[in-house]
């Protein structure tokens, strides 16, 4: 009688393999809200701060599941996008597992101080 196991992804040896391959598993629903961002937009590398730019004005964050889905939607390694996001004060990085900071959203009014507290409270 054959003996069936679960023989994972890659297997060298009898008893031994992956369930799933290393590193960060791409999220489809990341990839998804990526694509819909950047769909009017053509896919070039160098275009990479506009992208990243789009996902911080929609999320308030640039979480790691979104750099996982941009950095596959190029074809270009984690390690870039991240590296790109991180030279930018601009870009708040966020962890996984990690609480995001609020979205700020700032009102400018230079009509008067008096409508301005109106907007404030």
């Amino acid at each position: 009688m054959t003996e069936i196991r679960d023989a994972g992804i890659w297997k060298s040896a009898k008893g031994k393999g992956r369930a799933t391959p290393k590193g960060r598993q791409l999220s489809e629903e990341a990839f998804n809200e990526v694509q819909q961002l950047i769909k009017d937009m053509p896919l070039r590398r160098d275009l990479l701060i506009e992208y990243l730019h789009r996902v911080q004005d929609t999320f308030g964050h640039l979480g790691a599941s979104h750099i996982k889905a941009l950095a596959d939607h190029l074809n270009i390694g984690e390690a870039e996008v991240y590296e790109v996001a991180s030279f930018y004060a601009h870009f708040d990085l966020i962890k996984e597992g990690q609480t995001p900071p609020p979205q700020q959203r700032f009102a400018c009014v230079t009509a008067s101080p008096v409508k301005w507290l109106e907007l404030m409270s």
